[in-house]
């Protein structure tokens, strides 16, 4: 993490907008050409006043009526540009490259009309110039000042233009990044669901029927074997509350190892059946999604739950490899050789083998079931990808 090592910032100071800049500009170039203007002719003062009050009522209807405003900044620049010829100096020609520098700095006008106007205008002011009795001279120095206030405002109009698409580009990645977001809630929310669905949807199934068949029991006066149904719902509800609390660990942020999970799961078998189980991790370990997570504690769960049954007080061994691509679990236990191992599916833990595969499945993993080579060992193989 990086520190800032100074100062408290003070606030910023206010940013004042191109635009305004651009007015002020505009309107003291004006200001100081008619102020030093050498006119006596009182037409030319008429088209001067003209011009500036058309500068002004641009400046006034530019965020209302911005149609109104162009025609009237036009018109400011095509009146002294007309009159050019028959002015005593050149505040006529300074007034139209103030006009037109404003005109090609604001980003509201097309190319396809901003073209055709400093055309225009220019060579009005060139023609109007020459048939004054301009020279040379006086034309090209014209030239130049209309090019170079013209060029000036076009720098600007692009400097906001790409200020405008980067503001707009920033709305749009704003956008992208909530619409993301909002998706990413969605997705959790149905993973959330369906993992609780997945972990108590068997338990409660299974409790059900068991409750189901103690009732009828009980009805028949088999008192015996409704208690024996009772029992084993007892056995349902706590596998269901221990496989909630597994997912509900794995969902949270701060999830337990899976190496510590299995060591706490194969803790409480070895110590509640008197058994002796021996957990051993291999490769390198790395944190996992929840979805193998959970996959993998339920699989470890039943295969224990069933190795308690069918093969009681026979050692387990629990491997759990961390491979390149894939998490392999192994579980592994003795049993005697007349005992068979099948899956009796929910009754015994609310999971069974045919929904042990069906879990897997939705992460991508792989379940296989058998005796060893010997046939002395069952054995219980899961694979994830990593």
């Amino acid at each position: 993490m990086v520190r800032a090592t100074g100062g408290r910032r003070g606030p910023s100071a206010p940013q004042v907008p191109a635009s305004l800049v651009m007015q002020i500009v505009g309107f003291g170039l004006l200001a100081g050409t008619l102020a030093t203007a050498r006119e006596g002719a009182v037409a030319m003062w008429v088209v001067y006043a003209v011009s500036l009050a058309c500068w002004f009522v641009f400046h006034f209807l530019v965020s209302t009526r911005p149609r109104w405003a162009g025609i009237a900044l036009v018109l400011s620049a095509a009146l002294p540009a007309a009159a050019a010829g028959w002015a005593h100096d050149s505040t006529a020609v300074i007034m139209v490259s103030v006009v037109l520098g404003r005109f090609t700095a604001w980003h509201r006008p097309r190319a396809a009309a901003l073209w055709p106007v400093l055309g225009g205008c220019l060579l009005l002011t060139l023609l109007t110039s020459a048939a004054g009795g301009a020279g040379l001279g006086d034309l090209a120095g014209y030239t130049v000042m209309l090019l170079l206030l013209t060029l000036l405002g076009l720098n600007q109009r692009q400097y906001q233009l790409r200020a405008t698409q980067a503001e707009q580009l920033l709305h749009q990645t704003t956008l992208m990044q909530q619409e993301q977001a909002q998706v990413a809630v969605l997705g959790e929310r149905a993973r959330i669901a369906r993992e609780i669905h997945d972990v108590l949807a068997h338990s409660l199934g299974a409790l059900t029927v068991q409750l189901k068949a103690a009732d009828s029991l009980l009805d028949s006066g088999d008192i015996d074997g409704a208690r024996a149904r009772v029992q084993r719902s007892n056995r349902l509800a706590d596998d269901g509350l221990a496989e909630a609390a597994a997912a509900v660990a794995a969902l949270r942020d701060d999830v337990i190892p899976l190496p510590d999970m299995l060591a706490d799961l194969v803790e409480d078998f070895g110590r509640d059946h008197r058994t002796e189980v021996r957990l051993t991790t291999t490769g390198p370990v790395r944190p996992l999604p929840s979805g193998p997570i959970v996959a993998l504690v339920r699989a470890t769960r039943e295969a224990l739950t069933n190795a308690a049954k069918h093969a009681p007080g026979g050692a387990v061994t629990v491997g759990l490899d961390y491979g390149t691509h894939r998490v392999r679990l192994e579980v592994r236990n003795a049993v005697p050789r007349a005992a068979k191992f099948v899956d009796d599916g929910p009754p015994v833990s609310g999971y069974g083998l045919t929904g042990m595969r069906e879990r897997l499945a939705l992460v991508g993993g792989t379940l296989e079931t058998g005796p060893d080579d010997t046939h002395r060992s069952w054995c219980l193989v899961v694979e994830v990808p990593a």
